[in-house]
């Protein structure tokens, strides 16, 4: 008999859920601007090994640098690697999940901030198409917090404190009905 009952109360303790997105960082300028550095390299490493094989000089000097081949790098360019690289996968991995259920809306960006906003103090929500205001999590006066990963077009909330966030939505129609609900 306990065991139906603690079944019971496991299930009124899950919310149900009306909405639920997930974003990522997807645009293509976005990640070619990142991955520029990396295609530049290849590039001059191809350029480099085709001289070596056609005997062409490429400087004046009638000497071919191969220390390349060594792969010695300095501490300097061992740093600037790595914090590339952690670039590279910070925006691999993060993301912008919105959870409305009906009792709260579950914000988590990136790889570690999480909001959790109770929708009994939500006053006045509306779709809201803006400029470019940045990735990530921005502040302004117009818009208050901002979460953003893509696009121009979100669902801006105000609290019954006078909060105001502004989440970011590929599908903003979805997410605003589940709030009025």
């Amino acid at each position: 008999m306990d065991g139906k009952v603690e079944t019971e109360k496991v299930v009124s303790m899950k919310r149900a859920i009306r909405f639920k997105e997930t974003q990522k960082f997807t645009q293509w300028w976005l990640w070619l601007i990142i991955l520029a550095p990396i295609l530049l390299f290849v590039i001059g490493k191809v350029i480099t090994i085709i001289s070596l094989f056609t005997a062409e000089i490429p400087n004046a000097s009638g000497n071919i640098s191969i220390s390349w081949i060594s792969g010695r790098l300095s501490i300097v360019q061992f740093i600037c690697v790595l914090v590339y690289i952690a670039t590279i996968l910070f925006l691999a991995l993060s993301k912008l999940k919105v959870v409305v259920s009906d009792k709260d809306i579950k914000i988590r960006h990136l790889l570690f901030f999480s909001k959790v906003i109770d929708l009994n103090e939500v006053v006045e929500q509306q779709i809201v198409n803006y400029d470019f205001v940045g990735y990530g999590i921005r502040k302004t006066k117009k818009y208050g917090t901002i979460y953003n990963v893509k696009g121009g077009e979100g669902v801006a909330i105000t609290l019954t404190n006078g909060k105001k966030y502004l989440i970011g939505s590929q599908k903003t129609e979805e997410f605003l009905k589940s709030l009025l609900k």
